[in-house]
């Protein structure tokens, strides 16, 4: 807890000489924005994960913490009206607001000047996933307006856990590539329950599903477990 209490101090204080964001900060600067600020650009997160990441970041040293954050890009869209929007990253960051930081370095990737097409640019540009966690359309006006507000998607957790594990790959690919995985996941499964108490049979199912032919329409199909290991025949 110690080393989160000075995380939180080192990003609120500017510990990287980080100017503030501003609505006219170049694209591919670096400069630093409260989380409060942050609007997501996907419906929800795998909240498992979320809690995960945080665990994970509370026992790093300030120093492990400090080095971390500076690797770890958390891409911005500045919109029309000023508005900073999250385009990946978003468990991390929600990892971060659970644990009280306030202010997080970013990179802004682009800045569009037209209010009539932001959101079909912004979906042209695969920066944006507005779809729920069973693949049903969003509006932009239905998205969480604050990182804290992510619900839980159950299946992202599943999509994230198999992504890790190397049973798709994300290289090369755009993002939110897990929501597709996602959605397809619960499909295959039938929308089962996921939770901490059922985690790692629902993730030995989504692994075996994984590997079937049946996801060959889907992004970073097959991942390398699946080519080290195919599925037996009528698996």
């Amino acid at each position: 807890m110690r080393a989160w209490m000075l995380l939180a101090c080192l990003l609120s204080q500017g510990a990287w000489a980080l100017a503030p964001c501003e609505r006219t900060s170049q694209v591919g600067s670096w400069c630093e924005v409260s989380l409060d600020q942050l609007h997501p650009t996907q419906g929800g997160v795998g909240q498992i994960q979320v809690d995960s990441t945080q665990a994970e970041l509370a026992d790093k040293s300030a120093e492990q913490l400090d080095k971390l954050m500076k690797k770890k890009e958390i891409p911005v869209v500045i919109a029309p009206d000023g508005g900073y929007w999250l385009v990946d990253r978003h468990h991390l960051t929600k990892a971060l607001w659970q644990q009280g930081v306030k202010r997080a370095r970013v990179k802004v990737i682009a800045r569009l000047q037209d209010k009539a097409s932001f959101w079909s640019q912004m979906q042209n540009h695969h920066w944006a996933w507005l779809k729920d966690e069973q693949g049903q359309p969003l509006t932009p006006q239905q998205l969480p307006r604050h990182i804290g507000e992510l619900p839980d998607y159950p299946y992202r957790t599943l999509a994230g856990l198999l992504q890790d594990a190397g049973y798709f790959s994300k290289k090369d690919q755009v993002y939110f590539v897990e929501f597709a995985w996602a959605s397809w996941l619960g499909q295959q499964m039938d929308w089962l329950p996921v939770n901490a108490a059922n985690l790692a049979d629902r993730l030995a199912q989504a692994k075996r599903l994984a590997c079937n032919d049946k996801a060959k329409g889907l992004p970073g199909y097959p991942g390398k477990q699946c080519r080290l290991n195919p599925p037996r025949s009528g698996s």
